[in-house]
């Protein structure tokens, strides 16, 4: 059986998924000319396909009305055959003869095209008799790629027999709905301040062949915030609209360039998506570069009981030039007899310590608090106030202090003196230093040390290290020396030393006598050894002797890149002896430990075993021992996200009697970090609960903190920090809740000596003179580069660099708005500490092509998207219009100029092509051009006498298949 208008077998050229239609706005030519190779095979084809219809006998002729004989000569409509169909694709249609129309009788039919297809085939003929079999009209239907969605009248089939009626079988395609959409950024680089909302803008268009409904979604970094509902536009096909999504950029986003996602979605998945380029910068910068953040504030603690004393802070932070940096603290209490030392520290305030630092990529200077470590044998963990110094240059480094300790309370005096200089020679370094140390830690600690040291490379990664020092200090004196062995390689670290320091720990080194050495070790299978050994030997004025000593082996394998296992063996001892007697305790443990990261989640988990052991002896002969065992269980799992960092953790201890632990006792955190209460982040909460307890043996206790920092306005930040510690008991025993309160405000410092090195203004140059008018504004929001530099104009289209550097001033183009272009006449000259930026705003131009009848009175039917249109300016750089299935070219943004178009139409299922020379035009700038109209014609075919060659014929004219 054939069923009217669907042959068994559809025959469309080549396959095309929806991916294809993605974006597209512009078919190939080659892909036409394929188009219409295949057409003519399936023009042949329909021969076939008629002769094999007529063989069929159909019970019912589908899609036909029965007709009653009319009168000769007249017209009667049929019922529509109807194709199902899509775009570029043939189709055969056939269209079976009515049974009004007498099987005795030949049928001539005749084919009329009605709609935008191509028709392949005998467009004329006749149907000879045929009694008992269904005679059909076949015919290939080719539609172009833009064809439109929906039922499509393509065709009438008239069929008449000599003396009797004419029939009218009107012929339809149901084109398929094939979705597509394209979308552009109107800005292809936004740069943006942290802590603001900026606006992405887009042109988005409907590129399938029916009216869509699109959703456009944006996929931003963690924590940036998408503000407002998803954006849905619904548009016909070729139609376009404009939209914008508000994006804001959290307050702690690192600067540098970050990419933003646009996804255009329908009712059937995604159609298309677009980046953007977003580059994040400080607001910092466009004060100045060099301008060091000045941040001043006042704290208090305030508790039930009233507040105590408040305390001021100066903070200074930032360059001074190219290589010149600045850095320094001041915490000062009004009144130290009310001050909480404890609770100012948990909003960053820390008493005694202001100092102020300069430094450079080679050397660092300090005053007020600092410190110095020369070497083991001359002095470490020298801390005190006054003056250091420290650097390090290619042939010769030096590190000196000269100030008195802030150890053993006020009026005690002391002494803090010492330089230490080093030579390079070939590969290694000698060193020289001399120290004049005393403080009242402990007693009295006094050293005189003059030393001698030198390192030198062995080859394979290992270096040596000695030094001799001369030793004096309040107990006697004697000679030093140290000796270090280091080996750093790809798979394995080796550290080993020994240390012997006449004086110990009382004459300012960290023991007397010291042996430790510590290796890793990679093996294959991702195992990675490790392990370590010390042992130490001290006195001091309360110790004739301290000993301690201590193990430690790990071998760890990696599972997998996320995922680390290991095993973890130490043990530690240690012994103090003093005139009230002697006392030690030891300890060996064995445990298992596993760490793991799955994305933004960590995890981590350890358990141990072991013996845990307490010794006392007393001068007149008492001792006693105690073992015991000892186990710990702890785990911890955290998830760290743009929403915040959170954190639960645990640990439970079970503890044999009489080692000096408790019994049982365990511990559960939940904690919370830099949560952004706000979009933006400008609100951040910090908070934190553990809850301690011990089985029953004692009450158990819950610690509470609440952090908060916020903005208040006019440059203020408010820090604020609230606790309840039940081991912070007041007089009565009691624990209180406790808050602390800051309140900062930062400001830049300008030096008057470090100006711009450049500067100027971006700015529209409406009238194209290359200067800039009073009424000429200014371009916020482009990005300038010079060298390493870039920043952003303000709102008056400002900028500033500080780098004293040749490089020129640069426009990024791409972040200024759609239909601003740079105007070559109005760049500043190199080397010019002034120099504005002309910018010139474009304007759209359309060009009309207009199809035209040919010789013989025909009037063309093609779809334009193949048509390739483009203008050339004076430069000759060439601009591409977006062309239309109507003709209708658009160029969105064309600079003010003369420009020459050029009209290519071989890519056309039916070739066209304009008669004369085509018109130029002037873009005016603020101006709008009219639309631009082209009369296209089909292209001429001149027919040839074959038997007189190179005589021209009388054919007609026409188009070209």
């Amino acid at each position: 059986m054939v069923e009217p208008g669907v042959p068994p077998h559809p025959l469309e050229l080549g396959e095309r998924s929806a991916g294809d239609l993605h974006g597209a706005d512009r078919i190939h030519a080659d892909r036409d000319d394929a188009v219409r190779r295949s057409g003519l095979l399936l023009a042949a084809f329909s021969a076939g396909w008629a002769t094999a219809a007529r063989a069929q006998t159909p019970s019912v002729a589908l899609g036909v009305d029965t007709l009653r004989p009319g009168s000769p000569g007249s017209v009667e409509a049929a019922s529509t055959v109807r194709v199902a169909a899509e775009p570029r694709s043939f189709r055969i249609v056939t269209v079976p003869v009515p049974a009004a129309l007498r099987a005795d009788r030949e049928v001539q039919f005749e084919i009329v095209a009605a709609g935008p297809v191509t028709i392949l085939g005998a467009l004329r003929g006749a149907l000879p008799p045929a009694r008992g079999e269904v005679r059909v009209v076949v015919f290939t239907a080719g539609l172009p790629a833009r064809a439109r969605a929906g039922v499509t009248p393509v065709a009438r089939v008239r069929l008449s027999v000599a003396g009797g009626a004419v029939l009218d079988v009107p012929v339809e395609l149901d084109v398929a709905r094939i979705p597509g959409a394209g979308v552009r950024l109107t800005r292809g680089l936004v740069a943006v301040h942290r802590g603001t909302r900026f606006e992405l803008g887009y042109l988005l268009t409907n590129t399938g062949n029916g009216p869509d409904s699109l959703d456009v979604g944006l996929t931003a970094p963690s924590g940036w915030q998408v503000q407002g509902p998803t954006p849905r536009h619904v548009l016909e096909s070729d139609g376009t609209a404009q939209g914008t999504i508000s994006v804001t950029v959290p307050e702690g986003t690192a600067t540098g360039a970050a990419r933003l996602r646009l996804v255009v979605r329908g009712s059937g998945g995604e159609r298309t998506r677009a980046d953007a380029v977003i580059e994040v910068v400080d607001p910092a910068a466009l004060v100045a570069a060099y301008a060091p953040r000045l941040t001043a504030g006042v704290a208090t603690v305030v508790g039930d009981t009233g507040a105590a004393s408040a305390a001021i802070g100066l903070s200074l932070d930032g360059q001074l030039s190219d290589g010149l940096r600045v850095n320094g603290r001041l915490v000062q209490e009004l009144d130290s007899r009310h001050v909480d030392t404890r609770g100012l520290g948990r909003v960053g305030y820390f008493l005694g310590s202001p100092y102020v630092t300069l430094a450079s990529d080679r050397w660092q200077a300090t005053g007020g608090t600092t410190g110095v470590v020369f070497s083991d044998l001359t002095g470490v963990n020298l801390w005190g106030k006054g003056a250091s110094f420290a650097g390090g240059f290619e042939r010769w480094r030096v590190a000196a202090l000269a100030g008195r300790p802030v150890v053993g309370g006020p009026g005690q005096g002391g002494r803090l003196l010492g330089t230490q200089l080093g030579w390079r020679v070939g590969g290694g370094w000698v060193n020289a230093a001399v120290t004049d140390l005393e403080d009242a830690q402990g007693g009295t600690r006094r050293l005189q040390a003059i030393a001698l040291g030198g390192s030198a490379p062995i080859g394979g990664g290992t270096t040596v290290a000695a030094e001799l020092a001369n030793r004096r200090f309040a107990a006697g004196e004697g000679l030093g020396w140290l000796m270090e062995v280091r080996r750093e390689a790809e798979a394995d670290h080796l550290f080993l030393r020994y240390v012997h320091a006449p004086g110990g720990s009382g004459a300012f080194a960290r023991v007397r006598n010291e042996l430790s050495g510590f290796g890793t070790r990679a093996l294959a299978g991702g195992v990675l050894l490790s392990g370590g050994y010390w042992r130490s030997d001290d006195e001091n004025p309360a110790f004739s002797r301290l000993h301690s000593s201590g193990w430690s082996l790990s071998p760890q394998i990696a599972v997998d890149s996320n995922t680390t296992a290991g095993i973890e063996a130490r043990g530690t001892s240690f012994d103090a002896t003093g005139a009230s007697g002697a006392f030690g305790n030891a300890e060996r443990m064995v445990g298992v430990v596993v760490d793991s990261r799955l994305g933004s989640v960590y995890l981590s988990g350890a358990t141990s075993i072991g013996r845990a052991s307490r010794t006392a002896a007393t001068p007149s002969g008492l001792a006693s021992t105690v073992e015991a065992g000892r186990a710990t269980y702890r785990g911890l799992v955290g998830w760290a996200s743009g929403r915040g960092n959170f954190q639960l953790s645990g640990s439970v201890e079970q503890n044999g009697a009489g080692t000096g632990l408790l019994p049982r006792q365990y511990i559960v955190g939940l904690q919370a970090d830099r949560v952004p209460l706000r979009p933006g982040g400008a609100v951040l909460l910090n908070a934190a609960v553990q809850r301690y307890g011990w089985f029953g043996d004692r009450p158990g206790a819950s610690l509470v903190r609440l952090g908060l920092t916020t903005p208040l306005g006019l440059g203020l930040l408010l820090t604020a920090d609230v606790e309840r510690n039940p081991f912070a008991v007041d007089a009565g025993g009691t624990s209180r809740w406790i808050a602390a309160l800051k309140i900062e405000r930062a400001v830049q410092v300008p030096l008057a000596a470090l100006r711009p090195a450049v500067q100027g203004v971006v700015y529209e140059d409406r009238n194209a003179n290359g200067r800039r008018d009073p009424d000429e504004p200014g371009v916020l929001g482009a990005v300038v580069r010079r060298g390493a530099e870039s920043v952003v104009t303000d709102r008056s289209g400002r900028f500033r660099f500080y780098d004293h550097t040749d490089a020129p001033a640069r426009l990024d183009e791409t972040s200024l708005p759609f239909g601003l272009v740079v105007n070559a006449a109005a760049l500043p000259p190199p080397g010019v500490r002034r120099g504005d930026i002309g910018v010139i705003p474009t304007s759209p131009m359309e060009v009309e092509l207009l199809p035209m009848p040919g010789d013989d009175g025909r009037l063309p039917k093609v779809d334009f998207h193949s048509a390739l249109v483009r203008a050339r300016d004076a430069h000759g750089d060439l601009w591409t219009a977006q062309v239309d299935s109507a003709g209708l070219a658009t160029f969105h943004a064309l600079p003010p100029g003369r420009y020459e178009l050029e009209v290519d139409l071989t890519g056309l299922s039916e070739p066209l092509q304009p008669r004369g020379p085509i018109p130029a035009f002037t873009v005016e700038i603020g101006g709008t051009a009219p639309r631009l109209k082209i009369p296209v014609y089909p292209r001429r075919i001149r027919m040839r006498d074959g038997s007189r060659p190179g005589s021209p014929g009388n054919g007609s004219s026409g188009s070209t298949p």
